[in-house]
């Protein structure tokens, strides 16, 4: 067990990982989303939409829930569950950017998008950090892509110190990993912005031209 005892349910009061900073800035990050995807929502219904902008109105606020359920995994502890959401929203960030700078392929994408046609993850992941080094996102991309398979090296994020030290695994809440905590608010603030800046880039504002 661990050291503290835990809630079969928490609330925003209560939740073991409150305080924590990157959370609080992931919080932050989540009202901007909703209201800019109300913003969108509302003028999807003003005038006809190009494909991009039909594709935007599926993708993004399908990025947006997968964000909101992040957080409230975050709340009730099942940080590890938390951890393996950030690949789907990782992909649904980098297919909207990949739609929007090639709108091309956005009738490949409604048509089930062949494999041969489709980009791969680590194009996605290119898209999303432009600037990072080749290295780092690799490093990257093979944590994902062990947290989503069943991978002995992604069962550490699954892991923590029993009460006498002995590294046990968790099918449950894990109320003592502020750092599975943080690494997760991290990327769930930074590809819900993206998304946001996406949406932005799709939807601009009436004074500008539509695409």
């Amino acid at each position: 067990m661990q050291k503290r005892d835990i809630e079969p349910v928490y609330l925003p009061h209560n939740e073991p990982y409150l305080g924590q900073p990157h959370l609080l800035a992931f919080d932050k990050a989540i009202p901007d989303a909703l209201r800019a995807n109300l913003q969108v929502a509302q003028r999807t219904f003003v005038k006809p939409l190009s494909p991009l902008q039909v594709a935007g109105t599926e993708i993004i606020p399908q990025g947006i829930s997968i964000a909101l359920s992040i957080r409230e995994l975050i709340r009730q502890a099942y940080v590890y569950s938390a951890a393996i959401l950030i690949r789907p929203l990782i992909e649904r960030a980098g297919t909207i950017h990949y739609l929007r700078a090639h709108p091309d392929a956005v009738e490949a994408w409604r048509n089930g998008w062949p494999r041969r046609a489709q980009p791969s993850f680590e194009e996605l992941l290119s898209g999303m950090h432009p600037a990072a080094p080749t290295d780092i996102q690799e490093a990257f991309r093979t944590m994902l892509h062990k947290l989503v398979h069943s991978d002995p090296a992604g069962s550490v994020y699954n892991m923590f110190d029993r009460h006498d030290g002995v590294p046990v695994f968790s099918c449950g809440k894990m109320i003592d990993q502020p750092q599975v905590c943080n690494l997760v608010s991290i990327a769930g603030r930074h590809y819900l912005e993206r998304l946001v800046a996406i949406a932005a880039e799709i939807f601009p504002p009436p004074s500008q031209r539509h695409l």
